[in-house]
């Protein structure tokens, strides 16, 4: 028998250090937080309205804040309105 063929004892398993387990775990953790946050303000749409009535309600609201912006929409929405009453 040559000693490349003889075993002794049990053969030796490797341990892994906790460490290095909780080290591992910290990425998963971290890109799966990133993933509910996507999710979480991919959710988070805005009230946009889809009707004329809706934006000239919208350029009310904002009217003392941005009232440039206010004007176009509702000349927009008035458009809108009087071409669909054609």
């Amino acid at each position: 028998m040559t000693s490349a063929s003889m075993t002794f004892g049990r053969p030796a398993r490797l341990a892994i250090p906790r460490s290095s387990l909780w080290l591992s775990a910290i990425p998963a953790t971290m890109i799966n937080g990133l993933r509910r946050l996507d999710s979480w303000q991919l959710s988070k749409q805005r009230d946009e309205p889809k009707t004329a009535e809706g934006v000239l309600a919208w350029a009310g609201r904002i009217e003392a804040t941005e009232p440039g912006f206010a004007s176009d929409l509702r000349a927009a929405a008035l458009r809108t309105m009087s071409a669909s009453d054609r």
